[in-house]
């Protein structure tokens, strides 16, 4: 018998409860139907946006799986930085809305650069939804290059990234955020100009006070 290649299955099984998580939210939309009072229509929300960042994380997960196997082509492409942000801001606010949060991004119209969609979506979503847990009133999204290099950070006004060993442990296994941020370095990775590669940086965020993760994409 061949050995079972378990990364494999699980990546499978990922998928196939991904594609069952949208039947539910697409059953869900009935409930949005239904007469229900302001605390029923809340709990509803939050429930809907609750699977929605699930189903956003097992895209992630399947990224991860094809990135750290080397199954995943980078997809280049140039993109209007201010549309960008615009399009993850238009798809997040409803989470950060669920948690009285203002969710607002910064990018100078004219910003172009070259980066693979698709991963950089899932990795600001990521970002996001870490900064979610944290945040006492704003998250913000900011986009500019650096040293030949394009910068996507995502800042907020909590607490900042742990201080202590001790505390990272303790977040790994109360949050994704470790699993997160190994997504986002691999992403970050992935993106190569000649022999420069991206990478991410964890520090504190000079607007806001909070977390300020970094993510650099050479151009």
């Amino acid at each position: 018998m061949d050995k079972i290649d378990i990364s494999t299955i699980l990546a499978s099984a990922i998928h196939e409860s991904k594609n069952h998580l949208g039947t539910i939210l697409y059953q869900l939309e009935s409930l949005k139907r239904l007469n229900l009072d302001q605390e029923g229509q809340k709990s509803l929300r939050k429930v809907e946006e609750g699977m929605k960042q699930l189903n956003d994380e097992w895209v992630e997960y399947l990224y991860l799986y094809r990135l750290a196997s080397d199954g995943y082509e980078v997809l280049y492409d140039c993109h209007a930085l201010e549309e960008f942000l615009d399009d993850q801001v238009f798809a997040l606010t409803p989470s950060a809305t669920a948690k009285n949060l203002l969710l607002e991004f910064n990018a100078d119209q004219s910003l172009t650069a070259v980066f693979d969609e698709r991963l950089m979506t899932s990795v600001v979503s990521t970002g996001v939804y870490n900064a979610l847990r944290f945040a006492k009133t704003t998250i913000q999204i900011s986009a500019y290059l650096e040293n030949d290099y394009l910068v996507i950070a995502i800042e907020d006004d909590g607490k900042g990234f742990a201080q202590t060993a001790k505390e990272e442990d303790e977040l790994l296994f109360q949050t994704n955020t470790g699993l997160g941020l190994y997504f986002a370095d691999l992403s970050a990775q992935a993106h190569s100009v000649e022999d420069r590669k991206g990478f991410i940086s964890k520090a504190s965020s000079e607007a806001l006070g909070g977390a300020k993760l970094a993510i650099y994409l050479p151009q």
